[in-house]
């Protein structure tokens, strides 16, 4: 028994972070959802942000989930170290600003942590050393279009004047005559196809449900991004295309120092399960009034999808709303559960319009009735 526990948890410590930063525009999220006192929140955990972003809003509980051991080790070492530091130690343990102390910041939480998170920490502690912020397989994907694709079509300068915009009409402009080239698109497209990204940026098992190309929506959200949203405070194209976040008081609201204080003082309200939806609703001691599902409904079948929101259903609270993304895969409330579960596309289209994160080319909000 205890070779086969130990296989097990060689496994798990094995097996890398998808993402190290949430690609959902959080701003999206909490005017979708609403949440505040009162809420008990089910969130996809993935990198923890968004979460933390709901618990920030003043819910009275958010239960972070994700099928990912990584993702929730993840989240709750940024959470044990948003307790325990000040917000430019976090930021710096995390890998931004200047490099140092990032593992020394480590050791002086660890202690926090619980036994199995601390030993995938102590398992993977070069991470950590490397800014970890960057070491998703997403993010290490986006570092080689910067490093080695972005280079081959735009100097910095022009990277730099476009994130210098004011207004939509100079990001326009500068779009037009100095961003879209034959080579941004080319390269654009091959670097973004499902081919490459299913062998670095993203598993093939994130395809699965997928139809058609994929280049030619992503470069369409590109355009959208760099055309009809504001770069000023878009710390998601910021990234994409610096590998930082720029000023951080603009950014990921749990790095802010306003978000830093409310995180703190919401901390005791965030929980974490490492378990599926299916294993875990039936035997959730309370019934939920805002769920979080991230892109989750695309990486299945359609019967799938139609089982998770019943079941969901099943565990809500009356009124309760859902949010959730789509990437490639269309998914929204089926025809079969019209009586249960009410949509409000109008709603969802005006908050995808201005997604900062700009990746998606879907958004539902749905209200059990």
């Amino acid at each position: 028994m205890s070779e086969l526990r130990s296989t097990v948890e060689d496994s798990i410590l094995a097996r890398a972070i998808s993402y190290a930063q949430c690609w959902e525009d959080p701003a999206l999220l909490q005017a979708a959802l609403a949440v505040g006192p009162g809420d008990h929140v089910l969130s996809i955990c993935s990198a923890g942000d968004n979460s933390f972003a709901l618990a920030m809003a003043g819910a009275s509980s958010v239960t972070c989930i994700d099928l990912s051991f990584p993702q929730i080790a993840l989240a709750e070492l940024k959470l044990a170290a948003v307790r325990a530091l000040p917000v430019q130690s976090v930021r710096s343990m995390f890998g931004l600003g200047h490099f140092g102390r990032r593992v020394w910041f480590y050791h002086y939480v660890r202690d926090n942590l619980r036994p199995e998170v601390r030993a995938y920490w102590d398992h993977h502690e070069e991470l950590i050393r490397l800014g970890l912020l960057g070491q998703g397989r997403f993010e290490r994907y986006l570092d080689t279009f910067r490093t080695r694709v972005l280079p081959l079509v735009h100097g910095r300068d022009t990277i730099d004047a476009m994130l210098a915009c004011t207004s939509l009409d100079e990001q326009r402009t500068l779009y037009a005559e100095r961003w879209d080239t034959w080579r941004w698109r080319g390269l654009f497209k091959l670097f973004f196809s499902r081919f490459v990204m299913s062998r670095s940026g993203r598993s093939p098992e994130h395809f699965a449900q997928v139809e058609g190309a994929v280049a030619d929506r992503f470069l369409a959200r590109a355009k959208h991004a760099l055309t009809e949203i504001p770069v000023s405070d878009n710390f998601f194209l910021r990234w994409m295309l610096t590998g930082e976040h720029g000023d951080l008081e603009l950014g990921p609201p749990w790095l802010t120092t306003e978000g830093h204080a409310k995180l703190r003082a919401a901390a005791d309200n965030l929980s974490f399960v490492h378990a599926s939806l299916e294993d875990y609703l039936p035997r959730a001691a309370k019934s939920f009034r805002k769920f979080n599902y991230s892109n989750l409904f695309e990486y299945v079948p359609a019967a799938h999808h139609v089982a998770l929101l019943d079941l969901s259903i099943q565990h809500a609270a009356p009124g309760a709303r859902l949010a959730y993304w789509n990437l490639l895969v269309p998914r929204s409330r089926p025809a079969s559960l019209a009586e249960r579960l009410q949509p409000d596309p109008e709603l969802a289209a005006s908050l995808l319009a201005r997604d900062r994160a700009f990746v998606y080319g879907g958004f539902n909000v749905e209200t059990v009735t």
